[in-house]
């Protein structure tokens, strides 16, 4: 299993509806593609763990990478580990507010619990970062 972390740019003000539409055709190609994890939205940019067969994270990663919805895409961890979000085909989260009641909501309880046991530290280390920084209390 290969694991990819990466974060872009994206305009300020996206609206919810471009918001739902990637979210709706991420979960629709990773699917097909067998690729599992997290996408986080805010204020301006995206932070995405990417899971699942190399090849098919690579086509994942490519093809994220052309769209011109966002740009600045940088990797931040590439490297072989076990899956850390199951059977998601893409757990997601607006921080300013929820949108999906199926949707990973970014709080300690969904870090702790929705991870599978053993997830790599640095993923948990950087939810947990980002949940602290982001959340409603730390502003």
């Amino acid at each position: 299993m290969r694991q990819l972390l990466y974060a872009s740019n994206t305009s300020r003000d996206v609206s919810d509806a471009v918001l739902d539409d990637i979210l709706l055709s991420s979960r629709k190609n990773n699917v097909k593609a067998g690729v599992t994890g997290l996408l986080l939205y805010i204020d301006g940019g995206f932070m995405q763990v990417l899971e699942g067969e190399a090849a098919a994270v690579t086509e994942t990663f490519d093809r994220i990478s052309r769209d011109r919805r966002h740009w600045n895409t940088t990797v931040l961890l590439d490297r072989d580990a076990p899956r850390a979000f199951g059977e998601w085909s893409m757990g997601f989260t607006r921080l300013a507010r929820e949108t999906d009641p199926g949707a990973f909501a970014l709080t300690e309880d969904a870090i702790n619990g929705r991870l599978k046991p053993g997830a790599p530290a640095e993923i948990v280390t950087l939810l947990r970062t980002f949940h602290r920084i982001n959340s409603p209390q730390a502003v």
